[in-house]
């Protein structure tokens, strides 16, 4: 059974995981309706869900919610399809004010730090668009310019997404410009064509929202298939040095097709999976797949993981400060003139340096400088030495002056840590 732990309880164990997150070689993520709660759009199983709430609401043409999603019974009757157009259209207008969330930011932070290697996404909202991940389209043209590869592709929406149309006659795709069970304009004018020509009329489509739903096979899985298969190689053809990981995120793992993704994904051995949900969801049935389990919100795993990522480039800039700073703040041990410290903060984002982190620069510097000299010492010594003494004695007289290199450099390389500490 995976090892499962509490978010709200920290630990180092925690601290352990979101570390390895954070400087991990590739990053797999697969997301479920879990991260869009906190945007304002229900997810579909919980107390509160759509699921629930479509029961509630129709319980006289549903038995449960999860049937308007089921198409053996939405396009059964004319009422049930009635019912499905008017709750995907009330679900479009949640997510066209919806905006992007921690989870959402945290994926384009991947992408943009280059560890992302893909994002899938069972949702249909589209939000991942909107966070400015490069999402992948089988309905776009290949002519058009906003066509995006699978290869280039950051996000799979895994069930479609709810920004087209397609006709279920003709299978032809539209922006959600027109609305759910409309007509469809192309078999409409394909049909007044042939009028024109004295043939009989042809029989016109209907529109509907270009999501798979329950029961029915996905128009594009062979494509899934194949983007899905490419990224298992990756991480498959890793060296065992280097380590990725798999990160499943508010969902409940039920749907077949997710749980086979997930088992494919997590086959690589130089992959850890972990799962983070509000509530229990992997058992026994996921042993030797799932490694860790995290029970917890995903907005707070996503906000430590980024803490981490803040740590790390504060650090980093600091080094760079450290290169920039003026010749006069380094050997001699001046401070950094008015001037140049406001031009410095300006430079690293109002960072201040301190007075004890340019004391201990002034103390890695002045040992920097002793060891420069002793190397030119030790370097004129040679060629003195070198027409005097014999080959032997002239290695021993080098070994006290190496050793006291090699204490300088040491102590050194601890000053230069002690400032990282200090301004951090």
């Amino acid at each position: 059974m995976p090892e499962t732990l509490w978010l709200s309880e920290g630990g180092e164990e925690i601290q352990k995981l979101v570390k390895r997150v954070a400087s991990a070689r590739r990053v797999v993520v697969v997301t479920g309706a879990g991260i869009s709660v906190n945007c304002g759009i229900p997810d579909f199983r919980s107390s509160s869900g759509l699921f629930k709430q479509i029961q509630a609401s129709h319980g006289d043409v549903v038995s449960k919610g999860r049937d308007l999603f089921d198409a053996s019974v939405v396009f059964r009757t004319a009422q049930a399809t009635r019912i499905f157009y008017e709750w995907m259209t009330h679900l479009r207008e949640q997510c066209e004010r919806a905006q992007p969330g921690v989870v959402h930011a945290f994926i384009r932070q991947l992408a943009d730090r280059g560890q992302l290697q893909r994002s899938y996404t069972q949702n249909i909202d589209g939000l991942e668009r909107k966070a400015g991940l490069e999402v992948w389209d089988p309905h776009c043209p290949t002519t058009s310019p906003e066509c995006v590869p699978w290869q280039q592709a950051q996000s799979i929406p895994l069930h479609g997404t709810m920004d087209r149309l397609t006709c279920q006659l003709c299978s032809s795709s539209d922006t959600y410009n027109a609305v759910a069970g409309d007509s469809c304009s192309d078999c409409m004018s394909r049909s007044q064509q042939r009028e024109q020509l004295g043939r009989r009329a042809l029989a016109t489509g209907t529109l509907r929202p270009a999501v798979v739903l329950y029961g029915e096979p996905h128009p594009h899985s062979e494509d899934i298939a194949r983007i899905i298969g490419h990224d298992t190689r990756a991480l498959q053809g890793r060296k065992r040095a280097t380590h990725d990981v798999l990160l499943v995120l508010g969902t409940t793992l039920k749907v077949p097709g997710c749980k086979q993704l997930v088992r494919q994904l997590a086959a690589a051995p130089t992959t850890t999976t972990i799962v983070v949900n509000n509530e229990h969801v992997c058992g026994r049935v996921w042993d030797n797949i799932v490694d860790y389990q995290i029970i917890g919100c995903v907005d707070d795993w996503c906000s430590r993981v980024q803490r981490v990522w803040a740590a790390q480039t504060k650090i980093t800039q600091w080094t760079r400060i450290r290169k920039t700073l003026p010749a006069n703040c380094s050997a001699k041990g001046q401070k950094v003139t008015g001037e140049r410290r406001s031009t410095t903060k300006k430079e690293n984002f109002n960072y201040v340096v301190d007075e004890t982190v340019e004391s201990q620069t002034r103390k890695v510097d002045h040992v920097v400088v002793e060891i420069v000299q002793s190397q030119k010492r030790r370097a004129r010594d040679n060629d003195s030495i070198e027409c005097t003494q014999p080959e032997p004695k002239r290695r021993r007289a080098e070994l006290p002056m190496r050793r006291s290199a090699r204490i300088a450099m040491r102590e050194s390389i601890e000053l230069y840590h002690q400032s990282l500490s200090i301004c951090t």
